[in-house]
């Protein structure tokens, strides 16, 4: 559990009155939970049956594409796993003896036990959802490029990477099953841990060092952890279920209803009854404010070291001489692809986020714009008039922020080009990540 969830301690007893049955059941959580788990989120919760629209345009042909994608739907990390096994059979033990829910959700954590999950070789291992969503999302893939894709795998056409996690591996081999029908040899370069491409900031000793290991960067988090809201939460389950829990416990809770939720359609973990809307809206805060500062606009490092992807892009998108593939697909992580967004300028709010910001309307919620199998995916066409590029998230199209005209998603690939020219002409990688001391960060 991140350290900076704290244990509240009350002064004052929380008075917990047992009532066998005489609880009313929970609101109906289909609707709670939508699109609330954070970047444990399954992406059937953020993707629309209505985005299967054709890419190719009336004047445009498709000639490159170049994507990013997060894995699918995964299992928790060890440390998750001990405390599901440890933790949470203490809790749901408490539950039963207090009997404060309603009959039905008694009967559900009755019946409940622990994903029979080893943490030493289960941990983080793609699920059968993961791969389905990597399925589905290749067979899109081809319904939507149609002709301008070869039917078949060829290694002058396309490129495919992961990284070295069985995760990425597994999400590749699926996606490229969905993609082509039947199962293609493809020819995969070695994967690595630290891809300059698929996961640069492993290579980034600074931001390391500055930024993901400094506990400084949690500050906002810490802060909404020791909030009144955060505060009156915890006293709300703990006094739903008639046991004392600490925030740790809370947020378990939370990640075991996210990770059950995600595993299987059409199912809601019984550990999500537990939580109202209310409190899921305030654990999805800080779930956003976390991302925020670690992994999005919290810290221009985190950002602009994602300028050594995207030279990339343009290096395959500039080639003309066929020696570049036409299609690259990348198979990543979370950490790359929001990077990726804030690079891009991507799902950025006019005020930088704090522990305040609660009630405030945002546009930087990971619960949908980070879910599993999350896909960036750029496309370069050749149009009558000129050549543009499309760029599309979890399958949508959407505007490129200081490029597209507004309320459109085509853009001149000029413009496109004139718009990054500076940051990936400067994009020195070894000297921005290089370790240095850095001023604590100032209150806001």
């Amino acid at each position: 559990m991140c350290a900076y969830r704290v244990v509240i301690v009350w002064c004052c007893t929380l008075l917990l009155v047992a009532t066998a049955g005489a609880q009313s059941c929970a609101e109906e959580h289909w609707e709670v939970v939508h699109r609330r788990l954070g970047t444990k989120t399954p992406y059937r919760h953020v993707f629309r049956e209505v985005d299967r629209n054709p890419v190719e345009l009336e004047g445009c042909r498709v000639t490159k594409t170049w994507g990013l994608f997060r894995h699918g739907t995964r299992n928790p990390k060890t440390e998750v796993i001990d405390a599901m096994h440890r933790d949470l059979v203490e809790i749901r033990n408490e539950i039963l003896q207090h009997k404060r829910l309603c009959r039905r959700e008694l009967e559900l954590f009755r019946a409940w036990t622990p994903a029979r999950l080893d943490p030493d070789s289960d941990e983080k291992l793609l699920v059968g959802e993961g791969a389905d969503e990597l399925r589905e999302i290749g067979r899109r893939f081809r319904v939507r490029y149609g002709r301008a894709l070869p039917e078949r795998y060829n290694r002058k056409d396309f490129y495919f990477k992961f990284t070295k996690t069985e995760r990425a591996e597994y999400s590749a081999r699926n996606f490229s099953l969905g993609l082509f029908g039947v199962e293609e040899h493809i020819e995969f370069p070695e994967a690595l841990a630290k891809d300059p491409v698929l996961r640069f900031y492993k290579l980034c000793e600074r931001w390391r060092l500055d930024i993901k290991h400094n506990p400084e960067a949690s500050h906002e988090v810490n802060l909404w952890y020791k909030s009144k809201i955060m505060k009156q939460q915890i006293k709300h389950v703990s006094k739903k279920i008639g046991t004392y829990l600490d925030a740790d416990s809370i947020y378990l809770i939370y990640q075991t209803c996210a990770f059950e939720t995600a595993w299987t359609k059409r199912h809601v973990s019984p550990w999500c009854l537990l939580l109202d809307r209310y409190t899921f809206e305030a654990l999805v805060f800080g779930e956003d404010l976390e991302y925020y500062w670690i992994d999005g606009y919290g810290h221009e490092l985190t950002y602009a070291q994602a300028c050594n992807a995207f030279k990339d892009l343009f290096e395959r998108f500039d080639n003309e001489d066929g020696t570049k593939e036409a299609f690259t697909f990348y198979f990543t992580h979370s950490g790359t692809l929001l990077k990726a967004m804030a690079f891009l300028g991507l799902y950025r709010d006019d005020f930088p986020l704090t522990h305040r910001d609660f009630e405030r309307k945002r546009q930087w919620r990971v619960s949908e714009i980070d879910a599993f199998a999350t896909n960036l995916v750029f496309t370069k066409l050749e149009c009558s008039n000129a050549t543009k590029v499309l760029l599309t998230h979890q399958e949508r199209p959407v505007p490129i922020p200081g490029c597209s005209q507004p309320g459109q998603t085509l853009c001149s690939y000029e413009d496109f080009r004139q718009l990054f020219r500076e940051r990936i002409e400067s994009c020195a990688f070894e000297g921005m990540c290089a370790p240095q001391n850095v001023p604590k960060r100032e209150e806001l």
